[in-house]
């Protein structure tokens, strides 16, 4: 049964692609002007009905994320100045030979961290800025898309045999292509964002604050530390291990989480600017390649 119903779906639509249901029309234009109509049909239901959805929630998810990845460099870069702020105080004594204790290499390896993380947003941005360029791009083709395919379907009307066939087969292939060049990356976007918002919203949301919270606090550490400085006795002042140990402290307390927030920010802008658009973009270039590949009917 179940086979049935689906040679029956595939005759309905073999009839309505080869014109059999336009029996006013000669039998030579009737597969061509049947191919018109239903490929006329879809652009109109495509561009007026779901473009300006897809662009609507597209380009508002594009420039959300876009505001975002700039939001999350910024707060990047303020965490990275903290840290190195922390890393170049060092204090310089003079009791015999002399010498000087600093905090710096400790703080390395969360220092390269958030460099590498910071050129991963730059990457992210590009991304963006690459898939906000290709919309504005297809948007303003618009209708321009179709024409070959259309026209490539009209002038198959005009000629007979194998050239009516191939140019009937081209014109499917380029309505095809149009319509993923038209529409593919607004819908991945919306795609995007609806996954993003799901599965997402919630780890990035904990992850920023925490980062901007690390900023925060070793700004506090560094005021606090000042502020104990001046008021120190004359030989705690001299006594650099203690200062230097006390201030790495508290220093290392601040750091210890951020390093796993900024790992699941790096996984978060990964997903949904890189990995989640290209997979997006494969799987409805593989549908437009199955619904308007030369197996058409």
């Amino acid at each position: 049964m179940p086979a049935t119903a689906a040679d029956g779906g595939f005759d309905y639509f073999a009839a309505l692609w080869s014109g059999a249901w336009l029996p006013f029309l000669p039998a030579a234009l009737r597969e061509p002007a049947a191919r018109l109509v239903v490929l006329g049909v879809g652009a109109l239901v495509s561009m007026f009905l779901f473009a300006p959805a897809a662009d609507q929630r597209g380009e508002a998810y594009i420039e959300s994320a876009f505001a975002r990845t700039l939001a999350a460099l910024a707060a990047t870069r303020g965490l990275d100045s903290a840290i190195s702020l922390a890393q170049s105080s060092e204090v310089s004594f003079s009791f015999g030979p002399g010498g000087s204790l600093g905090i710096g290499q400790a703080l390395d390896p969360v220092n390269d961290l958030v460099e590498q993380y910071g050129s991963l947003l730059l990457t992210s941005t590009t991304a963006l800025g690459t898939q906000r360029v290709a919309m504005q791009i297809g948007r303003a083709l618009g209708w321009w898309l179709f024409v070959p395919s259309l026209a490539a379907i009209v002038g198959s009307s005009l000629v007979g045999g194998r050239s009516r066939r191939s140019l009937m087969g081209w014109g499917t292939r380029l309505f095809g292509l149009a319509l993923f060049a038209r529409l593919a990356i607004p819908t991945t976007a919306w795609i995007d964002s609806v996954v993003a918002e799901q599965f997402l919203e919630s780890g990035y949301q904990q992850a920023a604050a925490a980062v901007t919270a690390t900023t925060a606090e070793i700004e506090q550490v560094e005021q606090a530390e000042e502020m104990a400085a001046k008021n120190k006795g004359w030989l705690d002042r001299f006594n650099p291990v203690d200062y230097v140990g006390e201030r790495a402290r508290r220093l290392y307390e601040t750091l210890a989480q951020v390093g796993e927030s900024i790992v699941n920010l790096a996984i978060y802008f990964t997903i949904s600017t890189i990995i989640l658009p290209l997979g997006t973009l494969w799987v409805l270039s593989r549908l437009s390649s199955a619904l308007f590949s030369n197996r058409s009917p």
